[in-house]
């Protein structure tokens, strides 16, 4: 069992400074009030991550997810994103590629 993410948590991409994931979601399900997320609501990595050095391209937008999907809890037949959350981002920083990393999660509800 993980927590599932909501609108009010933070997932960043690994760099440092990281760039703070900007979800979006419209689900009606809904933990302390903010919304669950979805994979169609974790496309957007705000400002923060930077270039180091040449060639690097700060991370903008997330790659592919490779786990955190809820086999159980679903939202208008999709699944919700748990704090067990990975994958990449479609960026770079000292040559280091971005992943996706949840830093803060709700604490009241949890699925498999």
């Amino acid at each position: 069992m993980a927590n599932v993410l909501t609108m009010n948590s933070t997932v960043t991409c690994g760099h440092v400074p990281p760039g703070l994931l900007r979800p979006t979601s419209a689900a009606k399900l809904a933990v302390l009030g903010f919304p669950v997320l979805v994979e169609s609501g974790i496309a957007v990595i705000g400002p923060g991550c930077t270039a180091k050095q040449a060639g690097d391209v700060p991370c903008v937008k997330t790659g592919p997810i490779t786990a955190g999907r809820s086999l159980k809890l679903r939202v208008g037949d999709m699944p919700v994103i748990l704090a067990t959350l990975a994958g990449a981002t479609a960026g770079t920083s000292g040559g280091v590629p971005g992943t996706l990393k949840v830093t803060s999660a709700q604490i009241k509800l949890v699925a498999s």
